[in-house]
């Protein structure tokens, strides 16, 4: 896919679920749940060991899913993410080095900001679609709206608060394309394996935005 395609893709879904994997092997059954629920996208957090390996189960039993890899903090997470097949990367923050690297390899990145002046610099390395994050600590809504005048060009995917309750309420805001988080995920859910629960939140926060 394009970067252009990927993005696409983002906005027409709606929701990058944030996966925080402890056991790859459950990876593919977590990325069918939630293609069974409607959403063909899953980011693979970098806060567990088995980031890496579950991103590359995925992509190797689930082509057709959209695999990205989110809490990419250096360099070296990236490479090891996009070396397992990752079509996108996500940063809480912004890292110079990493964001260089991705747009020389031409892999879609999408850094945290959190300031006008992190939306700034973004800008300045050609960057139109950003991470806010933590999303309801800095102003939610209020803080996208105060930014669409002087940032009209920029697109927003919220992170940090975001839930089945106000999703839809980050979503009606035109410099929104998509919203992210793990409330779709938890780990209690993962741990007791019930993925049919995973499908069911899918299907309801969906029926939720698109009503």
């Amino acid at each position: 896919m394009t970067n252009s395609e990927i993005f696409s893709l983002i906005e027409k879904t709606k929701i990058i679920p944030a996966v925080k994997i402890e056991n790859a092997e459950d990876a593919v059954s977590v990325a069918k749940a939630l293609s069974a629920g409607g959403i063909n996208i899953i980011e693979f957090t970098y806060r567990t060991a088995a980031a890496g390996d579950a991103i590359a189960e995925v992509c190797k039993n689930c082509p057709d899913l959209l695999t990205g890899a989110g809490t990419i903090t250096d360099l070296s997470k990236a490479k090891d993410a996009v070396k397992n097949g990752a079509k996108f990367i996500v940063m809480p923050g912004y890292d110079e080095k990493t964001v260089d690297w991705c747009i020389k390899k031409n892999i879609p990145v999408i850094p945290g900001v959190a300031t006008p002046t992190e939306i700034t610099v973004c800008i300045n390395k050609g960057l139109k679609v950003l991470k806010l994050f933590p999303a309801s600590t800095v102003g939610g809504t209020d803080f996208l709206k105060a930014v669409k005048g002087p940032f009209a060009e920029v697109l927003f995917i919220p992170t940090g608060g975001v839930n089945s309750d106000n999703a839809k309420e980050y979503l009606s805001e035109s410099n929104v394309i998509a919203v992210g988080g793990s409330w779709l995920t938890p780990s209690s859910v993962l741990k007791e394996k019930s993925f049919d629960r995973i499908t069911a939140e899918a299907k309801d926060l969906l029926s939720r935005i698109i009503n």
